[in-house]
C-alpha cells in the first residue's frame, strides 16, 4: 500500500517539476523561432520565413567586434580563474579540516555576495587605478565571478584522488613541485577543461559586473544586448539571442559530460 501511494506522489512531483522547467524555458524557446523571420516585428510564428536576420547580424560590423570582445574577455577571464583556482584547490586539500572549511568559504564568496555590490564596490576600486572601461578591468571581475566553479570543481577532483600515490612518489625522491607535476595535475586535465568551460560562459554571460565596468569602446555582447532592448527594439535581437543560447548550450553541455566522465 506504501509502495502504491508513493509512485503517485513521485509521479505529481515529477509532472510539477516538468512544469517549473518549461515555464523556465518556454521565454528561451520562444526567440529561437522569432529569429528566423524577415518581418520587422517580433512574430512567436514568423510571417515571413527567412534567414535575413542572421545574415544581418554576421554582416554588421558593430556586432562582430562586440561579439569578438566578449569572447577575448571570457577567454582572459578562463585563464586568469582557472591559475587561480587550480593554485588555491592544491593549497586548500592539504589544510586541516576547519582552515579548509573558512577558505572554502571565502573563495566561493563571489557567487554568494550580490552581483550588484561586487559591482559598485569593483567600479570605485576600478575608477581609483584606472581600469573602469578596459578589457583588463572586465576580465579580472569576470575571473572573480568565475573562481568558485573552478574551486567547486577541482576539489571534489581532487577528493576522489588515492593519496598514496603522491606519498608513494614523495617516498621515492620526487619533490613536492615534482609531484604535483607528474602525479597531480594530470589526474586534474578533465577537471581543467570543465572548470576552464565553465569559467569563460560565466564571463561570456555576465551582465552586472560589465554595465558597471565597460566603457563605450568595451561593451560586451550582453551589454549590447541590454542596451538594445532599452533604447533601441531591432529585430536582430531574436537573432542574437539564439545566437547567444545556442553557444551556451555548446559550451555547457560538454563541461557537464566532462565532469560526470572525470567524476
Amino acid at each position: 500500500m506504501a509502495t502504491l501511494l508513493k509512485r503517485p506522489a513521485d509521479l505529481g512531483l515529477a509532472l510539477i517539476g516538468c512544469l517549473v522547467i518549461g515555464f523556465l524555458l518556454l521565454p528561451v524557446i520562444v526567440v529561437i523561432p522569432m529569429s528566423f523571420n524577415a518581418a520587422p516585428v517580433f512574430e512567436v510564428i514568423p510571417s515571413q520565413p527567412s534567414l535575413v536576420q542572421y545574415e544581418r547580424l554576421f554582416g554588421s560590423r558593430e556586432w562582430f567586434d562586440v561579439l569578438w570582445r566578449s569572447v577575448q574577455i571570457a577567454l582572459f577571464a578562463m585563464v586568469i580563474a582557472t591559475a587561480m583556482g587550480t593554485l588555491a584547490a592544491l593549497g586548500a586539500v592539504r589544510l586541516g579540516a576547519k582552515a579548509r572549511s573558512g577558505i572554502e568559504a571565502l573563495l566561493i564568496s563571489p557567487q554568494i555576495v550580490p552581483s550588484i555590490v561586487l559591482a559598485a564596490s569593483a567600479y570605485y576600486l576600478f575608477a581609483a587605478v584606472g581600469l573602469v572601461g578596459s578589457i583588463a578591468g572586465i576580465a579580472i571581475m569576470h575571473a572573480v565571478l568565475a573562481l568558485p566553479f573552478v574551486v567547486i570543481l577541482l576539489l571534489s577532483r581532487l577528493a576522489s584522488i588515492d593519496p598514496a600515490l603522491a606519498q608513494a612518489s614523495a617516498s621515492l625522491g620526487a619533490s613536492p613541485v615534482r609531484t604535483s607535476w607528474l602525479i597531480t595535475l594530470p589526474q586534474l586535465r578533465l577537471a581543467f577543461v570543465t572548470s576552464g568551460v565553465l569559467a569563460f560562459h560565466v564571463s561570456f554571460d555576465e551582465v552586472v559586473l560589465s554595465l558597471f565596468l565597460s566603457g563605450a569602446r568595451t561593451k560586451t555582447l550582453p551589454v549590447k544586448l541590454w542596451d538594445s532592448i532599452l533604447f533601441e527594439v531591432s529585430p536582430l535581437l531574436p537573432a542574437i539571442s539564439t545566437v547567444v543560447v545556442v553557444g551556451s548550450i555548446l559550451i555547457v553541455v560538454p563541461a557537464m559530460l566532462l565532469q560526470k566522465r572525470s567524476s
